[in-house]
């Protein structure tokens, strides 16, 4: 473990120069002709050096340990208990999932609206599905966003992007709180790619984006060809507030990010805690629910 002791144990012996270079690379001034000044002044000036690079140290440490997400890939016979009304018993034990997403013990979440600052298409008045659905203009709040009915007829502006797909785009807000006791977020059916940790300041929200892949074989008997879907995913979180997004689609992650970054999150001023969800585990895959 990384503590004090051991950071000044480790550099008790390290080389002026190294402990000179390092302060200047945290911002801290070095003594001029540190090897004229007495001894006992000497002491005193390194000894300060050193305590300033362990503090810089410990605290990159502990900023790191408070990014609001951990993966894991967990082993296929792994199962995560799902309460499912139509099952018997009311639950469905669930596994082989390809990726597992938890979060910090919150013990309440400040429930959050969002508001697109940009879209990559013109915001109809009408997006059956999202909440709310209809009556919608640039200054709606959202607590979901789904744009899947944009691929249910055929647009007039650019049809080509929409073909074949049939989830442009969806946002959807979730609370930190309701994965407390070893719950999580599950990507069950598709298989993500390489994770990018990253944080938006305007949000203030640790994010993690990654694309996430399935194959369908040939269905012949409906005519489906053997196809490989892919959405892209980006997930925002802020530890402090308690509240998760995502945002995830067919659409490319460049512009998925765009989105992102121009989200307004404001509290709607409720809170959720642990007991107020059934569901520990939910599923996060784009196009499953």
């Amino acid at each position: 473990m990384l503590d004090q002791n051991t950071l000044f144990d480790a550099l008790a012996d390290a080389d002026d120069a190294y402990i000179q270079s390092a302060a200047s690379l945290l911002g801290y001034e070095k003594e001029d002709n540190m090897r004229s000044v007495p001894f006992a002044r000497r002491r005193l000036s390194r000894a300060v050096l050193i305590a300033a690079v362990i503090a810089a140290l410990l605290a990159v440490t502990v900023m790191a340990s408070f990014f609001a997400f951990s993966t894991r890939v967990p082993a296929a016979d792994e199962t995560f208990r799902i309460h499912w009304s139509d099952a018997e018993g009311g639950y469905l034990d669930w596994k082989n999932a390809k990726l597992v997403v938890s979060f910090p013990e919150t013990a309440e979440s400040n429930e959050v609206e969002f508001r697109p600052g940009w879209l990559p298409f013109a915001l109809p008045e009408k997006l059956p599905l999202s909440d709310p659905w209809q009556g919608l203009t640039d200054e709606t709040w959202f607590r979901r966003f789904t744009a899947e009915s944009l691929c249910w007829a055929e647009l007039e502006d650019d049809p080509a992007v929409y073909e074949d797909i049939s989830q442009p785009l969806e946002i959807e807000v979730y609370a930190m709180s309701q994965f407390n006791d070893g719950g999580a977020m599950l990507m069950l059916y598709q298989t993500p790619g390489e994770i990018t940790e990253e944080h938006y300041d305007a949000q203030d929200a640790d994010v993690l984006r990654f694309r996430g892949t399935q194959r369908f074989e040939a269905r012949p008997e409906f005519g489906l060809p053997e196809r490989t879907s892919e959405y892209s995913y980006v997930l925002l979180s802020n530890a402090r507030e308690g509240w998760v997004i995502a945002v995830r689609g067919q659409l490319d992650m460049d512009t998925l990010v765009k989105v992102a970054k121009n989200l307004e999150i404001r509290p709607t001023g409720e809170t959720a805690t642990y007991d107020d969800f059934e569901n520990h585990f939910l599923f996060f895959d784009g196009g499953v629910g």
